[in-house]
């Protein structure tokens, strides 16, 4: 199943790369930096909501340890069945405004060097 996740995932690059590089270099840097604001709204918040659900989480189980935010994502075996769905629901939304925060990055990079 991995597998198939990564090969598509490919596919979906060369094809954005292709329909990047045939769009003016104007729109692709608007649209990657519209890209960017829109995933930096969407996965701060996310971000944070994730990050207080798995402190309460934890804090309530009594497994919350110091330091606990500087690797958040090793503490998931420890978070309780009943808290697990919804902690990681929200770690995966947060995840997922990352990745279009990166995506954008990429378009602006790309639009800035076909500019030039």
């Amino acid at each position: 199943m991995v597998e198939i996740a990564i090969a598509l995932g490919l596919l979906a690059a060369l094809a954005g790369s292709a329909a990047a590089l045939a769009l003016a270099p104007d729109l692709v840097l608007i649209g990657g930096f519209w890209l960017v604001v829109g995933g930096l709204a969407f996965g701060v918040p996310t971000g944070l909501v994730y990050h207080l659900a798995l402190r309460r989480a934890l804090r309530a189980a009594g497994r919350l340890p110091r330091r606990w935010w500087l690797h958040p994502t090793a503490l998931h075996g420890a978070l309780p069945a009943a808290e697990r769905a919804r902690v990681l629901a929200w770690c995966g939304a947060g995840a997922l405004g990352f990745a279009a925060t990166v995506l954008g990055c990429a378009l602006v990079a790309v639009g800035a060097l076909r500019a030039l």
